[in-house]
């Protein structure tokens, strides 16, 4: 079992530090700079907090964000204290529903081809090469590759007893997001942070977090990121204080 310790070097990245992280991952994602800092900021964040837990990224594409998580625990702490858990097909999206909306099955129909990425498709072996020039260690990641029916329902009986600190989903549609909440959602730690990427950009991705909300009766807030590039709720059981949102 995954034990965190509470006392951790000084975590704070200069910008320089940060501009030299963004440097290494931004060709390697499609999220906005501002989401990409985001996840630096509460990757390091949940590491000072001691929040118990690793990290997972369902829908990592080329590795951008993982990545990026990885080498902010490298540079504000000298080592890597928490594995990256990656998860992508690697084939690219599922086809869409109708929760998804008109406007998901038009693109992935071809609507917006300087936009498509080929349905989102992304090789691992680029992915491991990435992780290879950036020297980081097998203990560092998890690759995991398949459908995430095929692959979070086990995954989330392996992290039973470590749970997760923070949980980024990136899976556009809803079907995607749904079975990541209700399998993964779960083992996250209280305060731990759940980021989604596609909350504004798809109608079937924010069904699913509402209907998620909805049927576990829970009072997470939902936040949005700067200019709507995605959003993120905190895991909290219920409001301390007045002042707290």
């Amino acid at each position: 079992m995954f034990t965190p310790k509470r006392k951790q070097p000084k975590p704070e990245l200069t910008e320089a530090e940060m501009a030299g992280i963004l440097d290494v991952v931004t060709p390697y994602s499609m999220v906005h700079e501002s989401g990409i800092r985001f996840t630096i900021e509460q990757t390091i964040a949940c590491i000072k907090q001691g929040l118990p837990g690793v990290l997972v990224e369902c829908g990592t594409w080329r590795g951008g964000c993982s990545v990026a998580m990885l080498l902010a625990q490298r540079r504000a702490f000298g080592k890597v204290l928490r594995p990256v858990f990656m998860l992508d097909s690697f084939e690219g999206l599922p086809k869409v529903d109708e929760r998804d909306g008109p406007l998901a099955a038009s693109w992935q129909a071809g609507a917006d081809p300087a936009k498509f990425f080929d349905n989102c498709k992304a090789a691992a072996a680029d992915l491991g090469q990435l992780l290879r020039e950036q020297e980081f260690d097998s203990s560092d990641y998890t690759l995991v590759r398949g459908w995430f029916e095929d692959t979070v329902p086990g995954l989330a009986r392996q992290l039973g007893s470590e749970g997760i600190a923070i949980l980024r989903l990136d899976g556009d549609w809803y079907s995607s997001t749904a079975i990541c909440l209700e399998h993964l959602c779960p083992l996250v730690a209280e305060e731990g942070v759940v980021i989604v990427d596609d909350y504004y950009a798809w109608d079937g991705c924010a069904r699913a977090v509402h209907d998620y909300l909805a049927k576990h009766d829970l009072p997470y807030r939902i936040k949005s990121l700067y200019n709507n590039y995605g959003a993120y709720f905190v895991k909290r059981a219920h409001r301390r204080n007045f002042e707290e949102f």
